[in-house]
C-alpha cells in the first residue's frame, strides 16, 4: 500500500493497520464503511472489502465481536490494544525520536 510519496512493507502497514482498528472499536462500536474513510486519512488505500476482511480476521482472533454490521472490541481486544499502546509508546521513545 501506498502511503504519500512513501511505501511501507505490507507487514508493517498490517500491523499499524490492526492497531489503529483495535483503537476505534474501544472508541465505539463501528462498520467497515465507517471507519475506512479514516483508516485512509492516514495515507493507506483501503477498500470497504478490505477494512472488513481486516476487521474479520480480529473478529476470528478474538479481539472483536460482531453483531449484525457492527464490530465491537473485547476483553481481549483491550488487553492487547493496551499491551500495543505500552509497546509503542516504548518504541516512540527509542525509535521515531532520532531521524534516520
Amino acid at each position: 500500500m501506498k502511503r504519500g510519496f512513501f511505501t511501507m512493507h505490507s507487514d508493517f502497514e498490517n500491523a499499524f493497520t490492526r492497531i489503529h482498528l483495535l483503537y476505534h472499536a474501544n472508541q465505539h462500536a463501528l462498520t467497515p464503511e465507517e471507519i475506512q474513510p479514516e483508516i485512509n486519512s492516514h495515507g493507506y488505500q483501503f477498500s470497504p472489502q478490505q477494512v472488513k476482511q481486516e476487521l474479520d480476521h480480529l473478529t476470528n482472533e478474538g479481539y472483536l465481536t460482531i453483531t449484525g454490521s457492527l464490530y465491537d472490541i473485547t476483553l481481549r481486544g483491550k488487553d492487547e490494544l493496551r499491551d500495543a499502546q505500552q509497546h509503542l509508546e516504548t518504541l516512540y521513545q527509542e525509535v521515531a525520536k532520532k531521524k534516520v
